[in-house]
């Protein structure tokens, strides 16, 4: 009798197999109640991962400890902490100076596991490492048959996601002030044959702005004043970026803002690009990026290149209400690639307005 439970059990899990390689849809839970968790995977390394994709850390736990940030944010007094809010955007406002906003960007990232990949307080930016998140769908999301079988054969339905951070600085003119922006880049594990690859996810809104939230708690905002500021962040904005072609054949981007304005956007829009910013300069109004064959979204199509190759965005005022992103190859080779490329990236960043 028990040999032909089992073949029972194994019958009706083979009906349903498909079914484990897809979460089932969960029920999206209030803002400020979201459960979520990263853990290490030792089968990692045993994981196929394309070229242009960092490869996950294994290391950490991402776990909501409550005790450990209300100890932390306890120890700080801030004075507010503002949400802002556009048609495309949300970032926080803090009455904090940037180099004290910074020492806390780094302490809350490691409170939660992730390890620092990349940082340059000069530039205001700090960049985390990827790190596996827990997928596994709950048993009362499953269903009986379901949830029996995942406990009988040990399985998990849900495919592995990893996730990672950028938060990025901007200082103001009062100096005891910031802006603060916190961008979250998702890989999601896909089954191609016999091989399991990362891939690059949608955006997550809900799971970043419950990051942003956690983020307010953690700089001293009172929980229940966060949730609220947060869902009362409702200003909307319209706009329209267009992509031209300059005279010398280089992609133009072209926002409806003036200069301080298109400035604050294209900082943003990079960032939900994931580009490679080297270095920055308020001043001029410039960014410098990196690309490196084989690495990034847009990278691939620069088969040309055998190393990194940097390039320089200029914002150009044209008027009170019109401002121009110019892509500027410092190389000056001109070259079919690096023109097509300049194409791909502000297009891309058009998309994201």
């Amino acid at each position: 009798m028990k040999y032909i439970k089992h073949l029972l059990v194994i019958f009706i899990a083979s009906l349903l197999t498909s079914c484990s390689m897809v979460s089932d849809p969960i029920k999206k839970v209030e803002l400020g109640g979201r459960d979520v968790n990263y853990q290490g995977d030792d089968t990692i390394d045993s994981l196929v991962i394309p070229p242009d994709l960092t490869k996950p850390n294994s290391q950490g736990l991402f776990v909501e400890n409550v005790g450990v940030i209300d100890q932390t944010y306890k120890a700080i007094e801030v004075q507010n902490v503002e949400v802002k809010r556009d048609a495309h955007r949300r970032w926080l406002l803090v009455d904090m100076a940037p180099s004290e906003v910074w020492s806390l960007s780094k302490e809350f990232l490691r409170s939660f596991g992730f390890k620092i990949e990349k940082e340059n307080q000069k530039i205001g930016i700090l960049e985390t490492d990827y790190l596996e998140i827990d997928t596994k769908v709950p048993d009362k999301s499953l269903g009986a048959i379901r949830a029996t079988l995942s406990k009988a054969l040990n399985t998990q339905y849900g495919l592995p996601i990893a996730d990672k951070y950028r938060i990025r600085i901007e200082s103001l003119s009062d100096p005891n002030q910031s802006e603060v922006y916190l961008t979250l880049t998702s890989i999601g594990e896909v089954v191609k044959g016999e091989q399991r690859l990362w891939q690059p996810r949608e955006k997550d809104v809900e799971l970043e702005t419950e990051m942003l939230l956690k983020f307010m708690v953690f700089l001293g905002s009172d929980r229940f004043e966060a949730v609220s500021k947060i869902q009362a962040s409702n200003e909307k904005r319209e706009s329209s970026v267009s992509v031209i072609k300059s005279e010398n054949g280089y992609a133009t981007l072209v926002f409806p803002y003036n200069k301080k304005q298109a400035w604050s956007y294209l900082g943003w829009a990079l960032d939900e690009l994931y580009v490679d910013i080297e270095d920055r300069d308020v001043i001029e109004g410039s960014y410098f990026i990196n690309v490196t064959p084989a690495q990034g979204f847009f990278s691939k199509i620069l088969s040309t290149i055998s190393s990194t190759q940097t390039y320089q965005l200029v914002l150009r005022q044209l008027d009170d209400s019109h401002t121009q992103v110019i892509f500027v190859d410092l190389s000056a080779e001109n070259e079919q690639d690096t023109i097509d490329y300049s194409f791909d990236l502000f297009n891309g960043l058009a998309t994201k307005f």
